[in-house]
């Protein structure tokens, strides 16, 4: 019977993203037709876990698109052990185990004696904490917190993290994390021999964390000059600033940094300082422009179950590196039929960490307002990137009768739709050249088109598709709202986008219902009044083309 080597992963937390974070490694050797009961000896063994009083949960990832899958019966395991016999790298379908106090409180048992039987509860022991019940209203939440004393209750670990940054700022001093775990949290001076120090320990099996010990006397000679030329000042104080920069459009310089640190906290910051404060708390808010790129598999798939009929595409390279990003949401799709058959295209630079080029395919719906269609992150404005976007869009929106692309005439852009949507330019050169050949044949028949006009045949003289759209304002125009969020990593920029169109849809429902029961109101006024108007007054005699002035346009109104 053959072996699997098991990476095991243990001591972490899962993220918000499904990611298993902050864990220690170790191993295990099992058989491939292990069961449910054997792997979980085989793991309590390994890593000293008493199965009498702990739970262990196994879960691994799949891939990047579902969440993890648990391992719960000798099936789960089957499934687990065919996967890791075609994949046995060490490093690939990791278990990470998660150990927990027995905590249930209700077990149902049914009685199985009849078909209608109804199930029973029976009671189970539960161990009680007493100190999460006696600190629950003394429960720190905020991160500036000034008074920090021993004792006291955080509702989690990054709030104790975020607010000895703040304490720190506020009396111009460095520490440095002695030890940090899952289960404490210990902070000592930068000072050489100092006795400051700050421990903090979890409560129980919760995410609270309890000052235990805190000793705010220093013995060295830190100055408030040492604070300030010390490089991890940028890290303090870049905590301090990150609700300024919540708001993409909100404009805050390194020297707005400078003025209300020395005004409102007394610190005196170069502009260099200054400016790498605002560079940390930009990271602090947006994360590493990296993992944005590593949320994008799990967002899309969450656009897709929230918006059904969407259409989300993401394209990597044959390295499984980033390259295309595409998205039309349903809403979108859904108001394309109700719009004027043209669509107008456009690309603008990005400012975030790696650059690139957004592309958005936009038109105006019938309030005369503007409608994103479709929008994407690629490399460059290049052949492949048109084609490519023009493709999505294609399959997102099919093809219009007399459909018109408007767009900055770029060279990429004419080959793509020339690829993709292959029509043919009729041209006022072409149609002489045309009609000059035939005049050579026979000049009668010439004659006998001119009669016929040109305009009911010839495509270049037609007088229908005149849809007024001279140029592309609707896409400079969304360009400039889209000014500032071009600076978010991807992640934030595709989210910054769907909330755009989110929120003006609503805006448009909003408006559109308010329009419709203005203008019901308005026409049940109308027919009272002649109802009970006499009859003479209903009936008028008008000269033809002699309508009284205001008619016509009230007539308009009532049929748009």
């Amino acid at each position: 019977m053959s072996k699997i080597t098991i990476m095991l992963q243990l001591n972490g937390n899962w993220d918000n993203y499904d990611r298993f974070r902050d864990f220690e490694v170790d191993a295990i050797v099992v058989d491939e037709n292990a069961s449910y009961s054997i792997l979980i000896s085989t793991i309590a063994e390994q890593l000293s876990i008493d199965t009498s009083e702990k739970i262990v949960e196994i879960k691994y990832m799949v891939n990047d698109n579902c969440p993890p899958m648990e391992i719960r019966n000798d099936m789960g395991v089957r499934v687990y052990m065919e996967n890791k016999k075609e994949n046995k790298n060490l490093g690939l379908y990791s278990l990470c185990i998660s150990v927990r106090d027995f905590n249930m409180k209700l077990a149902i048992t049914n009685d199985n004696t009849s078909a209608g039987s109804s199930g029973s509860l029976k009671l189970l022991d539960m161990p009680s904490y007493p100190a999460i019940e006696e600190y629950q209203s003394e429960i720190i939440t905020e991160s500036t917190q000034t008074a920090i004393e021993e004792g006291q209750v955080y509702q989690d670990k990054q709030t104790v993290a975020a607010a000895m940054k703040y304490f720190s700022v506020m009396h111009k001093f460095h520490f440095r994390v002695k030890r940090s775990s899952h289960r404490s949290y210990w902070l000592v001076c930068v000072g050489e021999n100092c006795k400051w120090h700050f421990k903090t320990t979890l409560i129980n099996d919760s995410a609270m964390f309890k000052i235990s010990s805190f000793n705010r006397q220093h013995t060295c000679s830190l100055m408030d000059e040492t604070f300030i030329q010390h490089k991890r000042t940028a890290v303090a104080v870049g905590s301090m600033v990150i609700p300024k920069y919540c708001d993409p459009k909100t404009v805050y310089i390194p020297k707005d940094i400078q003025t209300d640190m020395l005004s409102e906290h007394g610190v005196n910051l170069s502009y260099m300082q200054a400016w790498r404060t605002k560079e940390k708390a930009l990271q602090f808010l947006r994360g590493n422009p990296t993992d944005s790129y590593n949320k994008l598999p799990k967002y899309f798939y969450i656009l897709k179950e929230t918006y059904p009929g969407s259409v989300v595409k993401l394209k990597k390279t044959a390295d499984e590196c980033f390259l295309y990003a595409f998205v039309a949401l349903c809403t979108s799709i859904s108001g394309w039929q109700h719009c004027r058959p043209v669509v107008v295209i456009d690309g603008t630079f990005l400012k975030s960490a790696y650059k690139g080029i957004m592309l958005t395919a936009s038109t105006m719906d019938e309030a005369g307002t503007i409608l994103p269609l479709a929008y994407a992150v690629v490399d460059s404005e290049n052949d492949a990137s048109w084609k490519w976007f023009f493709e999505q869009f294609k399959q997102a929106y099919g093809e219009r009768p007399s459909m018109c692309v408007v767009s900055d005439r770029n060279e990429s852009i004419l080959k793509a739709t020339s690829i993709v949507y292959p029509v043919r330019s009729y041209t006022l050169d072409k149609f002489n050249e045309s009609m000059s050949k035939i005049e050579e044949v026979d000049p009668r028949v010439k004659s006998y088109l001119y009669d016929i006009g040109y305009h009911i045949w010839s495509r270049v003289h037609a007088t229908v598709n005149r849809t007024w759209t001279m140029a592309s304002n609707i896409a400079e125009s969304l360009n400039v709202v889209t000014k500032d969020a071009r600076e978010l990593p991807i992640f934030d920029l595709l989210e910054y986008m769907r909330t755009l169109l989110e929120r003006w849809t609503n805006e448009k429902l909003l408006k559109a219902k308010g329009e419709g029961f203005k203008h019901i109101h308005t026409v049940l006024d109308d027919v009272k009044r002649y109802i009970h108007s006499p009859i003479g007054e209903l009936h008028n005699i008008y000269g033809v083309g002699r309508y009284p002035k205001g008619l016509l346009k009230g007539l308009t109104n009532l049929q748009g």
